[in-house]
């Protein structure tokens, strides 16, 4: 088993999002820290924001920290276990929304297309979206 940022790596689908983890600094915590949920875009889920948009986070060191901290919850949530749960507190300190619907397991309406990819320190569900924090939501409008 390896770390987060070690699976991310090896999976080879999640490029872009490991490219913002580097940005941010954040490598340490996704390789040593934990443990953690992570909810992480592939990079098919990246093709789908606007180029605009991304630069926007990439550029905004304040605005990337907490993107990207917002896809981190503290604590591991395995899908049996979000069966039973409707809120996760983020690392950025905003709550993630889960609901259970017909086409599986939503995170802030957006659908978890893999899940359960257990790490040393963590677990990792990917999602068909870039999850954005409320602020950030709004200042995107």
């Amino acid at each position: 088993m390896k770390s987060i940022l070690a699976t991310l790596r090896e999976s080879g689908s999640f490029a872009t999002f490991l490219d913002l983890v580097q940005a941010a600094g954040m490598e340490e915590r996704l390789s040593a820290e934990g443990p953690y949920t992570l909810f992480v875009p592939d990079d098919d889920a990246f093709r789908a924001v606007p180029r605009s948009e991304l630069d926007a986070i990439r550029e905004n060191v304040d605005r990337l920290a907490d993107t990207l901290n917002y896809h981190i919850v503290p604590g591991v949530h395995s899908m049996i276990d979000l069966l039973g749960i409707r809120t996760l507190r983020s690392l950025q300190g905003e709550d993630l929304t889960v609901e259970v619907a017909p086409e599986g397991v939503l995170v802030n309406d957006v659908p978890v297309v893999e899940s359960d990819a257990w790490c040393t320190n963590g677990l990792c569900h990917a999602v068909y979206a870039l999850l954005l924090p409320p602020v950030a939501r709004t200042a995107a409008v």
